[in-house]
């Protein structure tokens, strides 16, 4: 079964209403064809639609979870053993209760890096993700499951959770589109996040124009009318950080195709912002600290030994240094706000690097070593700790023929006025082909 196009999906919701539970049911029966990307943790036995009403803008709409957002009726792990035998949760949350109420239908529960904590997509527990462009590589993390699917055409939607770049990482390296709005613009009611003060939920589609459509559909937002000629700022060094060559030549080509369709391209520096990773874990670690010190005392064992060691680092940190990089966050916001202003639309690389071969640590030759963690999430972290909207849209493919992403940063509360700008961009730069995996196996 090959999953039909949004747009289509939701024709065929609106003209026949039993044609969504149909579509639906057909993709969880060709999950089967995909287990080995282990995209997935838990798949529903059963689906059906939401009783009908005038307000169904997603009805044939297909979404997935990632495994620490709550669905009533099923668990939710974390992707622990942590958590592999918890009861079915009661309630939805609010992001599974939103998309329902619009008529769309969830297949199941993402795989994600273990409590979110890992940029890698490797999970001990319930199998590491293979990226769908290659697959001796990983998807990133720590939403790669629910990047995996959309990459592969499993769903229409999911959803993930972004305190890092948790879902702007994974969409870059599997040549989709990821979103992760404004602080605060989604509830995180019935969400289990890494760290409650960067923390996010995120989007990700096969394009921006799917987005959108979901964004319209669950957000009430008013008009925010773009420029005619857009104005964007591009990193044009490396004042964030080392890049793969590979990487920062699909990077210009793109801005060079955004300069020739008009768009008034100005290179800008990013000063000042380099160490912004070592001040996001100084928050996250002393929050995830927090969250797991009980757990900690009952259930160690079963944590995994990297992601165990990461919690307790958490319990070095003193009040004096987590105050120090929240202050430092405050910092960082205002300096953004300053350089951002004369632009619509701020434009770096989504990640520094391809995506990296399973088992290997992430490196930009001229890094320091062990900092795998840092080298991935350098361009996106930033904007966690300063709650600007931003989202990674597609940018083609290397000399390699794996995938690449461009992030493009919006304004704080210009959620819809930033879609727009990714919309046009990706007018520009054209639609992503399917993977080369997802293909094969759709004519097994």
């Amino acid at each position: 079964m090959t999953l039909p196009s949004l747009a289509n999906a939701l024709d065929l919701g609106r003209s026949k209403r039993t044609s969504a539970e149909e579509i639906a049911k057909e993709a969880i029966a060709s999950l089967a064809q995909h287990q080995e990307f282990n995209s997935f943790i838990d798949i529903a036995k059963d689906v059906a639609a939401q009783p009908a009403r005038d307000s169904d803008a997603l009805l044939g709409c297909v979404f997935s979870l990632k495994d620490n957002i709550d669905l009533a009726g099923m668990r939710t792990t974390c992707g622990s053993r942590v958590f592999a035998d918890a009861a079915p949760v009661s309630e939805d949350s609010w992001i599974a209760a939103a998309l329902k109420n619009a008529g769309a239908i969830c297949i199941g529960k993402n795989n994600m890096h273990e409590f979110a904590l890992g940029a890698t997509g490797e999970n001990p527990a319930f199998g590491t993700t293979i990226n769908p462009w290659d697959k001796s590589r990983g998807v990133g993390g720590s939403s790669g499951g629910s990047a995996s699917a959309v990459a592969l055409r499993q769903v229409h939607l999911s959803l993930g959770t972004d305190s890092g770049g948790s879902v702007r990482m994974p969409a870059g390296l599997c040549g989709i589109v990821g979103f992760k709005p404004t602080a605060g613009a989604l509830p995180l009611t019935g969400v289990a996040g890494a760290a409650w003060t960067i923390d996010s939920l995120g989007l990700f589609t096969a394009t921006v124009a799917d987005l959108r459509t979901v964004w319209a559909a669950i957000v009430e937002c008013g008009s925010e009318p773009t420029p005619e000629r857009l104005r964007v700022g591009y990193l044009a060094d490396e004042s964030m950080g080392r890049v793969e060559p590979g990487i920062w030549k699909q990077y210009i080509v793109a801005v060079e195709k955004l300069r020739a369709s008009g768009a008034e391209m100005v290179p800008v520096s990013l000063p000042g912002f380099v160490d912004c990773p070592f001040i996001a874990m100084t928050v996250a670690y002393a929050e995830i600290a927090s969250q797991h010190h009980e757990l900690l005392r009952t259930k160690a064992p079963l944590y995994d030994q990297a992601i165990r060691g990461l919690i307790c680092l958490g319990e070095i940190w003193s009040s004096r240094h987590y105050l120090d990089a929240q202050r430092l966050r405050s910092v960082f916001r205002q300096r953004f706000v300053r350089i951002q202003a004369p632009f619509d639309a701020i434009l770096t690389p989504s990640v520094a690097i391809q995506p990296p071969k399973i088992g290997a640590p992430a490196h930009v030759i001229g890094d320091p070593p062990a900092q795998g963690l840092y080298t991935v999430m350098r361009f996106t972290v930033l904007f966690n700790c300063t709650g600007h909207p931003a989202i990674s849209v597609p940018s083609g493919v290397d000399d390699d023929g794996l995938p690449t992403g461009i992030q493009l940063v919006g304004r704080p509360g210009r959620d819809a006025s930033l879609l727009e700008i990714a919309q046009r961009v990706e007018d520009v730069l054209g639609s992503m082909p399917t993977p080369p995996t997802a293909m094969n196996s759709r004519r097994a």
